[in-house]
């Protein structure tokens, strides 16, 4: 009987030692959680999508030739970055340089001759003036002889009527009055001659001057024409950029017809976009403006930012999802980007400010609801919180926990 009691004691002993044994295993060891306070913040709501770099309209440019020739040079290859005014290619230009040298003589010629021409006609026509203003002093004088030699006429007629005077010298005053009257009237028509000589001397002078400005704009016109043509054999990069694609070779013969010789394609690295597939559930909270933080697998590290500039009314179907396309360009650093690239982006759609938030790792689920490990009385205990909206680092605690409350996080080496 005595057996029989110890045996008893000894396997309550042992089996009560067991269960505490158990029971310390099954506590919770929270030496290694961090202690974080219960605060108000900013949580962002947000969608994530995934898009693609495109490029924008206008953003690759073919670079063609306006003229027929053998290519003479071309220097890029597909990959290469160019700058604005960079030499693409280059076709014979020969021809070209003499119809341009050919235009310079001829503009040469015309500056050199006529300003000669010029000089020489307004010489004349100073000369011109001259014999104008001796003319004029001519009549002047046979004006006043004139006068002078009627008055006589005149005097002696009278003083032969009243026979003080002889007639002999009545008629020699009289005769020298025709004479000067005749020479008044010459002095009249070599003035009238004069003022046409000055005249014509005028609209000849008129005449080289406007032929002058004529001949030399159109010579040139000319010059400006023939250097054009040149240019045309010189092909360079409108704006910086990579080329993206080669269709001529060195030695080629290109013919300019209603299609232009293609040479190359240049991608403007600046002028790209990241077109974000939205999930139809998630496009009504998505609007223009909105900023997108986004990375690509080349550069997970990088942040790239814009904004939403439009958005596709037309849906897009892949795998029998629906999408809607957004939109997003000018963001910075878009050099580093590349067509086809893989975006992971992050639409923002609304900050929420001074909310109640913990840590993500803070906040677990189990058996349908969340919960926090909550030290109170010294003691951790599970207190169920209400959730609201997440981000990638915070969680809103609608119920369940005030600000200033401690709760225990659980170390990242040791996360779930």
């Amino acid at each position: 009987m005595k057996k029989t009691v110890v045996l008893i004691l000894v396997v309550s002993l042992l089996g009560g030692g067991f269960y505490l044994w158990q029971m310390k295993k099954k506590r919770k060891d929270f030496s290694r959680y961090i202690p974080i306070t219960v605060q108000k913040g900013d949580v962002v709501e947000s969608v994530e999508a995934t898009g693609v770099i495109k490029p924008s309209v206008g953003a690759e440019v073919t670079i063609g030739a306006r003229m027929s020739g053998i290519v003479v040079k071309e220097p890029v290859r597909v990959g290469d970055r160019v700058e604005k005014g960079d030499l693409i290619a280059r076709i014979d230009d020969r021809e070209q340089r003499m119809s341009l040298d050919i235009a310079k003589e001829e503009l040469e010629k015309i500056e050199e001759g006529y300003p000669k021409e010029i000089a020489r006609l307004k010489s004349a026509l100073q000369r011109s003036r001259i014999g104008v203003r001796k003319a004029r002093a001519s009549l002047e004088a046979a004006k006043s002889d004139t006068k002078t030699a009627a008055w006589l006429c005149a005097n002696k007629r009278r003083l032969f009527k009243k026979r003080s005077g002889s007639e002999r010298d009545y008629r020699i005053a009289c005769n020298e009055a025709a004479i000067k009257k005749a020479a008044l009237t010459k002095a009249e028509e070599s003035l009238e001659e004069a003022r046409k000589i000055e005249e014509e001397a005028r609209l000849r002078l008129q005449k080289a001057q406007s032929d002058f400005r004529h001949d030399r704009s159109a010579a040139k016109s000319k010059v400006e024409q023939a250097e054009i043509r040149l240019s045309y054999s010189m092909i360079t990069a409108p704006f910086g950029g990579i080329v993206s694609y080669v269709s001529t070779q060195e030695g080629e013969t290109v013919v300019a017809g209603l299609n232009a010789p293609k040479f190359v394609k240049i991608l403007d690295p600046e002028k790209i976009e990241n077109r974000i597939y939205v999930d139809e559930t998630a496009i009504g909270r998505v609007r223009n403006g909105m900023r997108v933080d986004f990375n690509v697998d080349s550069w997970p590290d990088r942040n790239f930012t814009g904004k939403i500039s439009q958005i596709y009314p037309q849906p897009e179907i892949q795998n029998g999802v629906v999408y809607y396309i957004a939109v997003v360009d000018r963001f910075e650093n878009a050099r580093l980007l590349r067509p086809q690239m893989t975006t992971h982006d992050t639409i923002v759609v609304k900050i929420h400010k001074g909310v109640l938030r913990l840590p993500n790792r803070a906040v677990k689920f189990k058996n349908g609801r969340f919960f926090v490990y909550l030290k109170r009385d010294g003691k951790v205990v599970e207190q169920s919180v209400e959730t609201g909206i997440s981000d990638a680092r915070y969680t809103q605690i609608v119920h369940g926990l005030k600000e200033g409350d401690e709760v225990l996080m659980e170390p990242l080496e040791h996360a779930d």
